[in-house]
């Protein structure tokens, strides 16, 4: 659970290394990548390996017995209006509106797309043989319906946090070579703050033992230390420290497109360049950080 640009796809290729798991990336794009729309033009909606999802050795039999059986009942992603006045207010006083989560969870169209994601777990488990399945698709709703309404499954989240003031530029960054409408720093900063606030009310519905929470910098320089916090949290058997972010033998569906180069785990902040001529942006990212 994170917010874009907040390193998700960095600690999925990491937990993909131990032989206990397999990674699916992020399971919401699903459906997007079959029918080639929203993110994932980059790489042509494709699997990690390279084949479309239909060709995949891994994914082509999954889809079969899903979408391709019953198209009408398959949806991989929940839909849940980000900026609603249910949960803007949930984002100012989550203890007195957090219950507004789950309906929204427990609507109709999103009992759909649980009933679909429970085929789909039980499906790549079979098939992987693997103890652990890591889902990277971020969105707090979709964490929540996951840890709720999936069956069979000890479902556990890692809420990945990173600098709001970095995730900013980040996105700004993307927003310009995607040629989207770019918005101020200020205003982004609202909504990073705005998203983080909704993550925070997920993990007040989720038992303390069933969740932690992971800060991106720390995992991309004590990458070690923060892997053995996972291990003791979850129960996963200890593995070597990868150096690198690489694919390998991969199967994952979106993430960011930088991961289809082999690049050493590092942290850059040269974000903070971006602020040398907005000083009350900085300042003001600074103060969000930490509410």
């Amino acid at each position: 659970m994170s917010d874009n640009r907040s390193g998700s796809t960095l600690l999925e290729n990491i937990l993909s290394k131990s032989d206990e798991c397999f990674s699916v990336g992020e399971l919401a794009m699903l459906k997007g990548h079959l029918l080639k729309n929203g993110p994932g033009e980059k790489w042509n909606w494709t699997c990690a390996c390279g084949s479309a999802l239909t060709d995949c050795v891994f994914w082509s039999s999954i889809i079969k017995q899903t979408y391709q059986a019953d198209p009408e009942n398959f949806a991989s992603a929940l839909t849940w209006n980000f900026k609603s006045k249910a949960l803007a207010l949930n984002a100012m006083a989550p203890f007195m509106f957090k219950k507004k989560f789950l309906k929204v969870i427990n609507q109709p169209v999103n009992v759909k797309v649980t009933n679909t994601l429970n085929k789909l777990f039980q499906l790549v488990h079979e098939k992987s043989g693997k103890n652990f399945i890591v889902d990277s698709s971020k969105n707090p709703l979709q964490a929540l319906a996951i840890y709720k309404k999936v069956t069979g499954f000890d479902v556990k989240i890692i809420w990945l946090k990173r600098d709001l003031r970095a995730i900013v530029t980040s996105k700004t960054k993307w927003k310009s070579l995607n040629k989207k409408k770019e918005k101020s720093m200020q205003k982004l900063l609202l909504d990073v703050f705005y998203y983080r606030r909704l993550c925070y009310t997920v993990s007040t519905l989720v038992k303390p033992e069933d969740i932690i929470e992971l800060d991106y910098k720390t995992l991309a320089t004590n990458t070690h230390e923060e892997l053995q916090k996972i291990f003791n949290a979850f129960g996963m058997k200890a593995f070597p420290t990868p150096e690198y972010m690489e694919l390998v033998e991969d199967h994952t569906i979106g993430g960011t497109p930088g991961r289809f180069s082999k690049k050493p785990i590092q942290y850059d902040d040269s974000w903070k360049e971006q602020y040398n001529d907005n000083k009350l942006a900085y300042f003001t990212g600074g103060v969000l950080n930490k509410i």
